[in-house]
């Protein structure tokens, strides 16, 4: 659905952290018990949740930087500042958008409107207001000339051979 997921899923072969889930501190019946710290290793606890988090949001960072004209290093804080935004703007976006999807629309069965639309619109709105800032703007193509369309043309009638 999105460049995302992916990334950000948990790879089956890490480890665990240090001693956090290494052992379910299960009860008999097989169910957590108070307390348990498994819940730090899978999904949105997980470190490689975050870090995959966090390589995005470094990623589009760089590009908007870059696009910029600029190098992370020699970038202007203001711009640094206003990336980041644009940055986490995305991803809230991107995020709320497959909530969205997965939760089976925009709309509930009552009509009324998801919390992860709204979230999803205030997202956007953000980003919108993000790239006008670092210079998104509606711009016209350039026109060509007349005798620019004409030169590019090919020889109708001649070929190569003549």
């Amino acid at each position: 659905m999105s460049d995302l997921q992916p990334e950000l899923q948990p790879k089956a072969d890490d480890e665990p952290c240090g001693d956090i889930g290494g052992e379910t501190e299960r009860d008999e019946r097989g169910r957590f018990r108070s307390g348990n710290k498994a819940a730090i290793v899978v999904g949105e606890h997980s470190q490689a949740f975050w870090a995959g988090v966090e390589a995005r949001r470094r990623e589009i960072e760089d590009a908007l930087i870059a696009d910029a004209g600029h190098a992370r290093d020699d970038a202007p804080q203001a711009l640094r500042l206003v990336v980041a935004g644009i940055a986490e703007a995305a991803l809230l976006k991107t995020s709320a958008f497959e909530r969205i999807v997965a939760s089976g629309g925009p709309l509930t069965s009552d009509g009324r409107a998801r919390r992860a639309y709204q979230v999803w619109l205030s997202a956007s709105e953000r980003l919108h207001r993000g790239l006008q800032l670092v210079g998104l703007s509606r711009r016209a193509r350039p026109l060509t000339s007349l005798t620019e369309a004409v030169m590019a043309q090919p020889v109708r009638g001649r070929s190569d051979e003549d």
